[in-house]
């Protein structure tokens, strides 16, 4: 009877949802047997494998993204997945890296391009304070508020570019993909144009104000060449049909954040009439 219990094989109990298996892995849930404590091996070990392993990581996906951009969508799009990083892990991994290069590398872009008035120019507090109660540039604080939160613009503003998307890229191909369909093919090229944002920002030995002309010069180029990648194999069309929708596509998504402006700025209008009057 004694070798009987001996011979009974080990049971784990699953530390992510108390199932009782045996085995390396959990039947319910898939987490692994073997839980350690997380230790500085296993960070870097775990950093590795994300950046240089072939399922789903990060290089992986970041080469495809720029070699064969149009196959990695329909690949995606067809259920082939498990080898890429998903799409908004991947936006937010790519948001980031240009946070993490703009605080070392660069000023505040707000800074840069919105100077104070030369009326405020060694003013003392109060007397700024009251210039800012009498005077208000609904202008200059919406671009401020854009510059300083760029990254956040980017993620707010994706609806208008895949609204932008469906009407500009054909009634066809509205009924073949669904509204979240383009959103993963819109949110990979949001990633391609960060990337490129982050790039142009190395090249700071160069000036901040060129660095940063540069970026905003050529970030609807840059745009419009990663959507007509992205999204030229998915839609079928040739590469100078995926260009021109790809041009109205990016000036209708300009068209819609400037009908947003406007609605802030009179939100923000009689918000101040109201307050002030």
């Amino acid at each position: 009877m004694e070798n009987d219990t001996n011979n009974t094989p080990k049971t784990t109990r699953c530390l992510n949802c108390g199932t009782e298996f045996q085995g390396k892995f959990c039947p319910e849930c898939s987490q692994s047997a073997k839980t350690d404590r997380f230790t500085p091996r296993f960070l870097i070990d775990n950093l590795i494998t994300a950046v240089l392993g072939q399922d789903g990581s990060i290089w992986f996906t970041i080469k495809n993204l720029f070699t064969r951009p149009g196959e990695m969508m329909v690949d995606i799009l067809n259920g082939k997945r498990k080898k890429y990083i998903s799409p908004f892990p991947m936006l937010f991994m790519a948001l980031a890296l240009y946070i993490l290069i703009v605080g070392i590398f660069s000023a505040s872009l707000a800074d840069m391009l919105i100077h104070e008035p030369p009326e405020l120019v060694g003013a003392t507090s109060d007397e700024i304070a009251s210039y800012k109660a009498n005077h208000i540039d609904i202008g200059a604080i919406i671009l401020k508020f854009y510059y300083s939160h760029y990254t956040l613009c980017t993620v707010l503003t994706l609806p208008l570019a895949v609204i932008a998307a469906r009407a500009c890229y054909g009634k066809n191909n509205r009924k073949r993909y669904n509204w979240a369909e383009y959103t993963i093919v819109i949110v990979y090229s949001t990633v391609i144009l960060m990337l490129f944002r982050s790039l142009t920002k190395l090249f700071f030995p160069i000036g901040p104000e060129t660095t940063t002309a540069i970026g905003i010069a050529l970030s609807p180029l840059v745009a419009i060449i990663a959507n007509t990648v992205c999204f030229r194999k998915v839609l079928s069309f040739s590469m100078g049909k995926t260009v021109w929708r790809s041009i109205l596509m990016e000036s209708l998504y300009y068209m819609l954040m400037g009908l947003l402006i406007v609605v802030i700025i009179i939100i923000i209008y009689f918000y101040w009439v109201f307050k002030y009057n």
